[in-house]
């Protein structure tokens, strides 16, 4: 794999990322655009999937670019565990 793909899938990681954390300042309007694309009853599994997804690429940003994207990896999964943990009380 490129180089260039490899922060590029990287920069898609920390994209999805900032999404959830800035959908923390507005809550009613991420409701909204949640129920538009899914529905209520399935925003779990769209906050879990983007951060499923988020450390995935992640993950492979550092296999194949530079070791920094492992600190893309831990804020990935620290955003997956703290929504999950606030979506599961």
């Amino acid at each position: 794999m490129a180089r260039y793909i490899a922060h590029l899938l990287g920069t898609i990681a920390i994209l999805l990322v900032a999404l959830l954390w800035l959908s923390l300042l507005n809550p009613p309007l991420a409701d909204r655009l949640v129920d538009r694309l899914l529905g209520p009853e399935k925003e779990y599994a769209l906050v879990l999937g983007t951060g499923l997804l988020a450390s995935v690429l992640a993950f492979i940003a550092a296999l194949h670019g530079t070791r920094w994207w492992y600190a893309g990896v831990a804020l990935s999964l620290g955003t997956l565990g703290f929504f999950v943990f606030a979506l599961s009380r």
